[in-house]
């Protein structure tokens, strides 16, 4: 059988303050649906965080309603989707039984599990089990288990509720972080304290474990058959060198897995570029419309640096200078109440300027300007 495994899809993300929207739309319109039929996708995966929060913006749901048509509709690939710690498990879960109909299975509110979910290959039966993110509290209550206590006995707990189908091959769909995993900082943790490790033994006895929460594509655990496929796109700088795209995995008559990551390519691709701002404004570029992070090196501070790189790179969205954050300012040796308003911008230009003095030129100019503020009215200014 083979699956595609996506996760973490974010619709509705804001980037520095815009949605992503159109961004997640081409690579999911262009890319994603005409995979499915290139690469004789026989079941799709949705390992959690469809949504970037609870409560979606409505271009976000118009989205994924246009996919999931698409899907159902046109490709007639079963598809398997579970809420993760971004989403709202019961607004995921509307429509859920009417979408069983269609092919479309949603692991969200636990009282709407159930397990296995059977598909047929030309080797026989792939069972599917929906493992959705669920906080420790809410496990606990809802099967009366007092012995779940953080993410992982909470997991236990999940996978023993489902009606496990001995020796059959299978494919476990859940959401969480797996002990030694490498997160990204656009993720929101699951948890304090280390309370949101999961091992992953807890997927033991599984033919093929998909998995959404961390950003970067990964297998977890070490194992090659329990994997990450990583997010959509990449939702932060600190993903720059990321290389994002979905799994395609196929399972063998014997259950043994073989695993490919296709990349997928975005309308903007998201980077950081360093150096010095006359070096950065004058070196060729081939992709200037990326979202970037510009780092300057330049220890001068750069006058409107930012509107000025934008004229070059329209879609600058930050900008660093961490050599000058790293010198820091002289400590002052004066007392703010005793110290007239001349005093005080003069400190205030040597700690902009590390320590360096007006030239002779510039007392001049500033002797004038104090002057002129004092003739206008400025009292208590001389």
């Amino acid at each position: 059988m083979r699956i595609l495994h996506t996760a973490d899809w974010h619709l509705g993300k804001m980037f520095y303050g815009e949605y992503l929207t159109e961004e997640q739309a081409h690579v999911l319109t262009q890319q994603l649906l005409p995979l499915i039929k290139e690469e004789r996708i026989e079941a799709l995966i949705i390992a959690g965080d469809i949504y970037d929060r609870s409560l979606p913006p409505v271009g976000a749901v118009a989205l994924f309603d246009e996919i999931l048509t698409k899907i159902a509709v046109e490709a007639h690939v079963p598809c398997f989707i579970i809420s993760g710690n971004h989403d709202s498990a019961t607004r995921l879960s509307f429509g859920n039984a009417l979408m069983e109909k269609e092919g479309i299975f949603i692991g969200g509110e636990l009282a709407t599990l159930h397990s296995p979910i059977v598909l047929e290959d030309r080797y026989g039966a792939v069972s599917f089990y929906l493992l959705p993110f669920a906080e420790p509290a809410v496990v606990r209550q809802y099967y009366s288990e007092e012995t779940v206590k953080d993410h992982e006995t909470a997991l236990r707990c999940l996978r023993s509720a489902q009606k496990i189908v001995q020796d059959t091959r299978s494919v476990c769909v859940a959401h969480a972080f797996v002990t030694g995993g490498v997160p990204c900082d656009s993720e929101r943790p699951l948890a304090i304290g280390g309370s949101e490790c999961v091992d992953v033994s807890c997927f033991d006895g599984f033919s093929y474990t998909a998995l959404g929460h961390l950003h970067g594509p990964q297998k977890a655990g070490g194992r090659d058959n329990v994997r990450y496929a990583g997010s959509l796109l990449k939702y932060s700088f600190g993903e720059a060198k990321q290389k994002k795209g979905v799994s395609i995995v196929e399972i063998d008559a014997k259950g043994h897995v073989a695993w490919e990551q296709i990349p997928l390519v975005p309308q903007h691709d998201v980077r950081i570029i360093q150096g010095r701002f006359a070096d950065i404004m004058t070196r060729p570029e081939a992709n200037k419309e990326d979202f970037l992070l510009v780092r300057l090196e330049d220890e001068e501070p750069i006058l409107d640096g930012l509107a000025k790189l934008r004229k070059k790179y329209p879609h600058v969205l930050a900008l660093e200078t961490p050599n000058r954050m790293i010198q820091g300012a002289p400590e002052r040796k004066f007392d703010v109440r005793h110290t007239n308003e001349r005093e005080l911008f003069l400190n205030f230009t040597m700690a902009m300027r590390d320590g360096r003095t007006l030239s002779e030129h510039e007392k001049e100019w500033t002797e004038t300007l104090w002057r002129r503020l004092w003739q206008e009215g400025g009292d208590g200014l001389l």
